[in-house]
């Protein structure tokens, strides 16, 4: 695994070394699939990075305490197969992208040599959950002068809608810290910039506010593209 400034060699195997133990503890690791997904599966972690797993057995398993810097994906295989089905974009960048920990059971084989395998996930499934849950959020925070808080909500909100844009234009998102590149040779320089200064946390509150607009304009050209689309019958 690649060094990262700021972050210990031994974080991610760390991580997933206990994860392997909890797994074996609860008696479930001889069926469940592990893999490491996100930055870390692709080998460009920065410092603020955490640590993504993903876990998908036959049945529910108990889940259990993890630390702030790892994120736990527990799901069974027949719910991580409808996501798919319905066009989720994770489940469909851990099957291209995603690093297998674990698969005693070949599970994870038979997925990936599957016909949903292929699937392109949806750009439209979570525009209206941005537009209806997200945004408001993140305004209120900005109108608060929470600006630490703001930064942390319009960078998700930004990194959806870039992902977004991205599958509309049949380019398949990478990890965050790639997702600017990629946005800059469709031409979304604006969106990239903010990006980058989200994730260096180098913006101020009167910059935030140039951000959201920037968000704004391309979620709202997103949905009008879909509608257009919708009305097409595309």
């Amino acid at each position: 695994m690649k060094a990262v400034p700021g972050m210990p060699e031994d974080t991610v195997e760390a991580h997933i070394a206990d994860t392997i133990r909890m797994l074996k503890k609860a008696g479930g690791l001889h069926e469940a699939t592990v893999v490491l997904v996100g930055s870390a599966a692709r080998g460009t972690q920065t410092w603020r990075s955490d640590t993504d797993l993903l876990v998908v057995t036959p049945k529910p398993i108990p889940r259990w305490r993890v630390p702030v810097d790892l994120h736990l994906h527990m799901e069974t295989h027949d719910q991580f197969l409808e996501h798919l089905r319905h066009g989720e974009a994770f489940r469909a960048w851990a099957l291209r992208f995603g690093k297998v920990v674990s698969d005693p059971s070949g599970w994870w084989g038979e997925v990936e040599a599957g016909v949903e395998s292929s699937k392109w996930p949806s750009w439209r499934l979570k525009l209206d959950h941005v537009r209806k849950k997200r945004l408001p959020i993140a305004s209120r925070l900005l109108e608060d002068g929470d600006e630490e808080a703001a930064q942390e909500e319009y960078l998700a909100i930004a990194s959806q809608v870039a992902r977004a844009l991205l599958l509309r234009e049949n380019v398949f998102p990478l990890s965050r810290p790639e997702i600017p590149s990629q946005l800059r040779q469709v031409g979304r320089h604006q969106l990239a910039d903010a990006i980058e200064m989200l994730v260096r946390r180098s913006t101020d509150l009167g910059e935030l506010e140039t951000i959201a607009k920037c968000i704004e304009r391309e979620l709202g050209w997103l949905e009008e593209e879909g509608r257009t689309a919708a009305g097409s019958g595309r």
